[in-house]
């Protein structure tokens, strides 16, 4: 790439922002899947995509990337994070037996 920078985790996280608030929500998973692939321990990642997931009813993807989180908070020993990201599980689950 002669020339050409590779764009920087911030520029990556940066690009999502903007394709999420203009309406292209898969070009913005697709972004921060990316990151994840170069920093898997970016928690604010994971929860933004279990965020978008939820928006869009993909509940296993979401579930997976909110897994990640509490796994997370686990490790921080952060209880309330912990507490809040067990609720939204809960409530994937509860949505998933509603079906």
């Amino acid at each position: 790439m002669r020339g050409r920078q590779r764009p920087t985790v911030t520029d990556l996280l940066h690009r999502a922002d903007l394709h999420e608030r203009d309406g292209m929500v898969f070009k913005a998973a697709d972004v921060w899947k990316h990151v994840l692939k170069l920093e898997p321990k970016r928690t604010e990642v994971h929860e933004r995509l279990a965020s978008l997931y939820e928006r869009m009813d993909l509940r296993p993807e979401a579930r997976e990337h909110l897994e990640s989180v509490a796994e997370h908070y686990v490790v921080l020993c952060d209880v309330d994070g912990l507490v809040r990201t067990m609720e939204r599980l809960q409530v994937l689950h509860t949505r998933n037996q509603a079906r």
